[in-house]
């Protein structure tokens, strides 16, 4: 189901939660039922302020532009998150319902941004769930996910991957969740991958069935084949690293305490200070990193992009996790490897 505008609103499934919402989200999946998790409303207007607003700092960081996020729990539960020049979101303590108000001149679009990355992704660690910052791929059955912090290569790799055939599973947010028999599976995300400008030539691989469009925090987002199949199981996640000086495409797969580490040190919501949600995401990501292969993906960067990328890796990375594969795991200094 595609969502639709005016007074109905928006419609989508996103990383596991039925949502309805004043914003579009672009996210075209279906409910998956006629009720629904959250319910996503843009508030009032608001005056630009750099107070700190009151309650417990749950999670606190700058962005290069020197703007601050806050991220705080009231008396009452309910959480604000305070996007300094931007936007106040109000969540209350039942974690079914988000309020935007936009910072005056500031264009709604920005609240799509934000809500479909990082307050949704908040929400879900709220409620008690492992969130990676990644994107991910569904390659014959299987996800393969990219995780890295921004500007990493994270979303220029999964569109690689979907121009040779891959579906997207999700862009920049990444919910997995462990099932019954210890699988780790993730959740159906975004739509569309939105990609920095030196890599948005990659749009132009897309010519037949593949839309495009300028984001409101000026990158392109590229509609591609999407993944219909819910909770896949992860098959292995890959931290990039661009060599631009390198035509070697080489997999290297890292122990479980060092991918541990590695992977809290790509968070999607940065400079948390919850003791709770710290030690919630420390064991969740310990399990992972136990069970699901993480390997630093040295790979040669561009624009231009060798067409046979995907394949490459894709014949990689099958020989570094055949049963009998003799590559060792290594553990060394996460500062050189991620």
């Amino acid at each position: 189901m595609t969502g639709t505008g005016g007074g109905a609103g928006f419609a989508c499934r996103i990383y596991g939660l039925d949502v309805i919402s004043d914003i579009d989200l672009h996210a075209r999946r279906p409910l998956s039922a006629t009720r629904h998790d959250v319910t996503v409303r843009l508030g009032e207007t608001i005056p630009a302020t750099q107070e700190v607003p009151e309650g417990e700092v749950m999670a606190q960081w700058t962005t290069a532009g020197d703007l601050t996020a806050r991220f705080v729990r009231r008396d009452d539960g309910s959480h604000l998150l305070r996007f300094e020049g931007t936007c106040d979101v109000v969540i209350p303590a039942t974690l079914d319902r988000i309020t935007v108000n936009m910072v005056d001149g500031v264009p709604d679009a920005m609240a799509g941004v934000l809500v479909g990355g990082t307050v949704l992704s908040w929400l879900l660690i709220l409620r008690g769930e492992l969130v990676l910052h990644a994107s991910a791929v569904d390659v014959g059955g299987r996800a393969l996910g990219f995780v890295g912090a921004s500007g990493m290569g994270k979303s220029t790799m999964a569109t690689l991957m979907c121009r040779d055939g891959g579906l997207l599973v999700t862009d920049d947010v990444l919910g997995v969740t462990r099932d019954a028999t210890g699988v780790h599976r993730c959740a159906l995300g975004a739509t569309e991958l939105r990609l920095r400008q030196a890599a948005s030539g990659l749009v132009e691989d897309f010519a037949e069935g593949g839309s495009h469009r300028d984001t409101a925090d000026q990158r392109r987002a590229l509609t591609v084949p999407a993944a219909t199949a819910d909770d896949l199981p992860v098959t292995a996640l890959l931290v990039p690293r661009p060599r631009r000086d390198s035509t070697m495409l080489t997999l290297t797969r890292v122990a479980p305490a060092a991918a541990t580490l590695c992977l809290l040190g790509l968070p999607r919501i940065p400079g948390i200070r919850d003791h709770d949600v710290l030690a919630g995401q420390l064991l969740q990501t310990s399990d992972l990193a136990e069970r699901v292969p993480v390997l630093v993906a040295d790979v040669p960067w561009g624009p231009p992009f060798e067409p046979d990328l995907a394949a490459r890796l894709l014949a990689e990375l099958d020989g570094v996790l055949a049963p009998r594969s003799q590559t060792e795991d290594i553990d060394r200094d996460l500062g050189a490897r991620c």
